[in-house]
Parts: C-alpha cells; structure tokens; sequence
C-alpha cells in the first residue's frame, strides 16, 4: 500500500475512533454521577487523555516505508 493510501485510510479509522471515543464516553458519563468524586475525576482524566494511546501504533502504520524529506 502506498505512502499516500497508508493517510487516507489511518485518517478514516482516527476519525471513527475518535467518533467512537466521544459518544463512548458522552454514554457512560452520566452513569458515573453517583460515584465518588475522586472515581469521577479518575473517569474524566482516563477519558480525556485514553484516546491517545491508540493513535501511536496507527501512526507508526501510517509512517512506515514514508518518502525521506529532502533539504
């Protein structure tokens, strides 16, 4: 697969991810008002930041055989 199809596809399956993530985390939210506040705030920071994780093995897909960037 080409350099060039390697971005399209990685930027299809981050947006969906991303699209995923968010409703993910918009659905469980309001289930976890009646935790407690310490759990809540541990929610929200592993929501705010976990979507990052995923990206890295994606991006390295994305980036492997990339054309050298000349000078």
């Amino acid at each position: 697969m080409s350099y060039e199809n390697r971005k399209i596809v990685a930027t299809l399956i981050l947006l969906a991810f991303m699209m995923c993530w968010i409703i993910m985390i918009g659905t469980v939210g309001p289930m976890v008002s009646g935790w407690p506040k310490w759990a809540i705030v541990m929610f929200y920071v592993v929501g705010g930041i976990g979507w990052i994780i995923p990206f890295k093995p994606i991006f390295a897909w994305m980036n492997r055989n990339a054309p050298k960037d000349e000078d």
